[in-house]
């Protein structure tokens, strides 16, 4: 099995612990809480031939409480990360998160974890504010002038009130809904072109993203009208060198193929979502990967290891 560099995957620090008991009955989003620590978390890096590991939290986002909690909460993740890294630096970076929908606390919080945090997370949205948001411009604007990297996760819809599908686990359907519904976001409210320093990590393959791009990018032509401000091209937003895509989840036989028809190799990070996804099925899921016919051994290599490299050496 190929040595690799995991760019999506999850710790759980005691106090996000307490806080999805307390919120959520230990079962946030449909799906009881795994169990985790930094002993098996080194443990399954070693039997699954991962050297390097990027922390960052999972669905959902801490902010249920008040503001106070929120903060203090976010700070302890944190800190948490910032330990772990500084502990193990060679097996792991972290991505920070932020208090939002706290905008003052969110830039107080770059400028605290930029030096150490490899990058920040986002949620697709948090309590209904997504990506995009213009309320996010503080944010995004600090964010560029910092050159950071952004690391989307998908989350629950703030609001469902549509009957169908109630039974279906959200992690399965409603996350890659809502990773297109910030992405599109960010294009509409034209993110990418405003801030263009900022680099990107798309979850799972770009969720839908391969699929309803081409659409969105042709529709807005003749839809919009001459007046309308102009988002940026979804499909040359997805080509750019500072977006890339992680492959975590059951990305083939059907959803990589069709992203390849728009991104190259080299935009493409090894995510295994441990420990959300069990060690047993993401090492059957890297496996599929190597066995795949799409790639050349070098481009293997490099969806592995070497574009992941380049993000890790840029930061340092």
């Amino acid at each position: 099995m190929t040595n690799k560099i995991d760019f999506h995957t999850h710790f759980l620090p005691e106090v996000y612990v307490d806080y999805l008991n307390k919120y959520y009955d230990g079962k946030a989003d449909g799906v009881r809480t795994p169990k985790w620590s930094l002993e098996e978390h080194l443990q399954f890096m070693k039997d699954s031939n991962i050297d390097h590991s990027v922390l960052s939290l999972s669905s959902p986002h801490p902010s249920l409480g008040n503001q106070a909690e929120t903060i203090a909460i976010i700070s302890a993740i944190n800190e948490e990360a910032e330990k772990i890294s500084r502990t193990f630096p060679e097996k792991f970076s972290y991505s920070a998160s932020l208090p939002l929908p706290f905008i003052d606390e969110s830039l107080k919080t770059i400028e605290r974890f930029a030096d150490t945090a490899l990058g920040f997370s986002f949620p697709s949205n948090t309590q209904g504010l997504y990506l995009g948001d213009p309320k996010l411009d503080d944010v995004m604007a600090l964010l560029n002038e910092k050159k950071a990297t952004i690391f989307i996760h998908p989350t629950e819809p703030q609001e469902q009130n549509i009957d169908a599908a109630k039974g279906i686990k959200t992690p399965l359907m409603e996350f890659f809904f809502d990773t297109t519904r910030a992405v599109v976001n960010l294009a509409q409210f034209q993110i990418f072109s405003r801030y263009p320093a900022i680099s990107w990590i798309i979850p799972h393959a770009g969720a839908l993203l391969p699929i309803i791009a081409q659409r969105i990018s042709e529709g807005n032509k003749f839809l919009s009208a001459p007046t309308d401000p102009q988002p940026d091209d979804l499909l040359q937003v997805m080509q750019q060198k500072n977006v890339h895509f992680d492959l975590a989840g059951m990305v083939l036989p059907y959803q990589l193929p069709t992203l390849l028809q728009i991104v190259k190799p080299d935009q493409l990070l090894y995510g295994s979502d441990f420990p959300y996804t069990p060690a047993a099925t993401t090492d059957k899921l890297a496996q599929k990967i190597e066995d795949t016919s799409l790639f050349s051994s070098s481009e293997l290599n490099a969806i592995f290891n070497e574009n992941a490299g380049t993000i890790l050496t840029n930061q340092e």
